[in-house]
């Protein structure tokens, strides 16, 4: 128990923890876009974050009478933005 409070002590101190945290953050982002592309209709192939967030522009940009795909889309977006960038 005490060495596993240690290393999440480290983890916790050093970043490399919430780069981790992060990282599958960015992952399941891209996985929920995916699936919110595939329900609007336009399936994508791409598995990097920068492709399906190119591919969800497109469709927002295409679809512009704010409907709830294209709002999901959009708040896909700005989520894939700030947590897969930084």
């Amino acid at each position: 128990m005490r060495v596993a409070i240690v290393a999440l002590s480290v983890l916790a101190l050093t970043g490399f923890g919430s780069t981790m945290a992060q990282a599958a953050t960015c992952s399941a982002l891209v996985a929920e876009t995916r699936n919110d592309l595939s329900n609007a209709g336009a399936p994508t192939s791409h598995t990097r974050w920068q492709d399906v967030r190119d591919d969800a522009q497109r469709f927002v940009d295409s679809h512009q009478w704010n409907g709830s795909a294209t709002r999901k889309l959009q708040s896909d977006i700005q989520n894939l933005d700030s947590t897969c960038a930084a």
